[in-house]
Parts: structure tokens; C-alpha cells; sequence
């Protein structure tokens, strides 16, 4: 079986669930521009201003989660040998917008990181696969083509014709068990309906058994999402107790008079990583309990309502996040209702 031609894919984003995609997310590095090197302009800022780019996603705030994925990276390495009990499997799980996708990637990242550096180099290895959990999988055809598509192989007889696409099980196992793939993150799986858990669970039970390969599931309520489909073939462990999913949680970052160190250490982070001609350090820490009326404490918000404000300030001249400017964006929540009548 072979790979289809690496397309020209020069201006275009790929997302992590293909192969060309999550070695771009492995080799990415953020580093902050140089204030020095770009200096203030009566001029309006294009686009490809490099402080706009950089504030369009900045680098990634290390929460107690993501410190915890690095960790479970290198368990989940150091249990992934032969074992007769079979691979072990893992849920990230938390509510939305929390950043658990950050997390299931990071577990990736690290992952990967830990075999290039343990092992030769190989460009054909293939550690990690990511993928999205399909929408209404009614048989193992649906259930292969997400893990073709991270491969890049063509699942249809003739693209050009549109025909069906056909089952890739036996060249996706193929390929994982010859390219050393270990792990799969698999995002998505709240979206599968109740009914739809036996076949997507079967589905990775086999390619888990067949390839002895660990899964990560992602999404809000993942551990019961995948303990319930577990429940479907034995009988219901007790609560807390043998058979459920070790489960890494990833939660909203409390902030309140008690307890706000946590909180405090993510906006430093933010505030440190600004490139703004007028910022200081220690001014959106002076604004954390704003951000934290605005977010929840929620770190996709969150970092949105951070770039965005920066990135506005560039255009406007500001170049400082001020109260105001926060309350320009429309990321976050808000005290007044926005669509509340006039």
C-alpha cells in the first residue's frame, strides 16, 4: 500500500487530524517578535505585520492540565511494552471550551517528543494519529475513513468520480503495525449518540487489540461516554471503582479572594508574552478579575479575549489592553445581554 503524492499544500492550514498537519503542530515554534525591530507607524498596519500574526494566537499558557498531559505522555510511554492485559486508554474530560483539545494534543506533542528522543530517527515512523470522531458512523467504513484521511490515503476507487468510499481497516492496521504508531488521540467522541457507542467503541476496541496501540478520548463527558460503552458488554462497575477510564480532568481556572494564585500565574503569562509599545509589565494582571468575569476562567475565551484585545490595540494605536478594549471584543460573556432589546 502506498501513500498518495504529498499535495502542494504552500498558504493553505492544515489541521492536525492529517499527517502533514500535526508534524506542522510537532515543529511549530512561537517566538515574540522584537518591539525594537518594529517600530510605530502613522501608517495602517497590513496583515502580514508580524505583532498581528504573532497576537493571532500567541504562545500556549502552561495550565496544571497541560503539565499533567507532558506526565501521562511519558507514563503512557513507559507502560507501552508488550503487556498481556493490552494497551491502556485514557479520557480527557471537562467542559467545554476549558481547553481539553489542547491538552489531548499536548499529550501528543509530548509523546512524540519522547520517541525522537529515545529511538533513531525515522522519517516513515508514524507514533501518533489524531483523529475526529465521525459524524453517525453506521459501520467500520465510517469508522476507517478518519484514520485514512490523517494517513493520506485516497479511500474512494475514483476520486473523480465521486463513488463511495470503501473500508480502509486492513491498509490503516497495516500501515499503523509496519510505521510504529503507538498512540491515537481521538477528539470529538461527545458527539457520538448513545446508539452509535457500540459501533465507534467496537471499532477501537479492535484497532486497539489488532495494533496494540493506546487511545485518548477527548470531550465533554468523555469518561462516561466511554465507561457507558464499556457497560454495554459487562456489567456496570461500581462508581469509582475497577473498569472505569483513568480520566485527566481539565477545569475551568478558579479565581476568587481564597483562591486566585492560579488564575494569577496564567494572566502573568499572557501579560509577559505581549508585544505592545504602551504595555507594561503587570497591566493585565491589574485586569485579571475582568478576565475572569469575562471567561469564566475558561482558557479558550480566555486566550481569544487576550490576542483579540492585543491585536486591536496594535490597529488602533493604543498599544496597551485597557478595560475599554476588553469590552470592545466579542468573545466572552458579558453583564449586559448583547441581544437584550433596546
Amino acid at each position: 500500500m502506498s501513500f498518495s503524492e504529498t499535495p502542494d499544500v504552500t498558504g493553505l492550514f492544515l489541521p492536525p487530524t492529517t499527517r502533514l498537519g500535526w508534524q506542522a503542530l510537532l515543529d511549530r515554534v512561537i517566538d515574540p517578535p522584537d518591539l525594537a525591530a518594529c517600530p510605530q507607524s502613522e501608517d495602517p498596519v497590513g496583515p502580514d505585520d508580524p505583532r498581528l500574526r504573532y497576537h493571532a494566537t500567541m504562545r500556549t499558557v502552561q495550565t496544571p492540565a497541560l503539565k499533567k498531559a507532558v506526565a501521562v505522555a511519558r507514563r503512557l510511554w513507559l507502560v507501552g511494552g508488550p503487556r498481556s492485559e493490552g494497551p491502556l486508554h485514557l479520557a480527557v474530560d471537562g467542559p467545554g471550551e476549558t481547553g481539553m483539545t489542547t491538552v489531548l494534543r499536548q499529550i501528543g506533542r509530548a509523546y512524540e517528543g519522547i520517541i525522537r528522543d529515545r529511538l533513531p530517527a525515522d522519517p516513515k515512523r508514524i507514533p501518533v494519529i489524531h483523529i475526529n470522531t465521525p459524524l453517525a458512523p453506521g459501520s467500520k467504513l465510517d469508522m476507517s475513513i478518519p484514520f485514512a484521511e490523517f494517513l493520506g490515503h485516497r479511500h474512494t476507487k475514483d476520486p473523480e468520480t465521486s463513488q463511495r468510499s470503501t473500508d480502509m481497516t486492513g491498509p490503516v492496521c497495516h500501515v499503523m503495525k509496519t510505521r510504529g504508531t503507538r498512540l491515537v488521540l481521538v477528539d470529538g467522541v461527545d458527539r457520538l449518540d448513545n446508539s452509535e457507542l457500540k459501533t465507534a467503541f467496537d471499532y477501537f476496541g479492535y484497532i486497539a487489540a489488532e495494533c496494540n496501540v493506546s487511545f485518548v478520548y477527548c470531550g465533554p463527558g468523555s469518561r462516561e461516554i466511554v465507561n457507558e460503552a464499556r457497560r454495554g458488554k459487562r456489567p456496570e462497575p461500581p462508581d469509582g471503582g475497577a473498569g472505569g477510564i483513568p480520566t485527566l480532568a481539565v477545569s475551568p481556572i478558579p479565581y476568587s479572594a481564597d483562591d486566585y494564585d492560579l488564575f494569577h500565574q496564567v494572566v502573568k503569562a499572557l501579560d509577559q508574552d505581549l508585544r505592545l509599545h504602551h504595555h507594561r509589565p503587570g497591566d493585565l494582571l491589574k485586569l485579571a478579575a475582568r478576565l475572569h468575569r469575562r471567561t469564566g476562567g475558561y482558557m479558550k475565551p480566555l486566550s481569544y479575549l487576550v490576542c483579540q484585545s492585543a491585536q486591536e490595540a496594535i490597529e488602533t494605536g493604543i498599544e496597551a489592553i485597557t478595560e475599554e478594549l476588553l469590552d470592545n471584543q466579542l468573545v466572552g460573556c458579558f453583564d449586559d445581554d448583547p441581544l437584550r432589546p433596546w
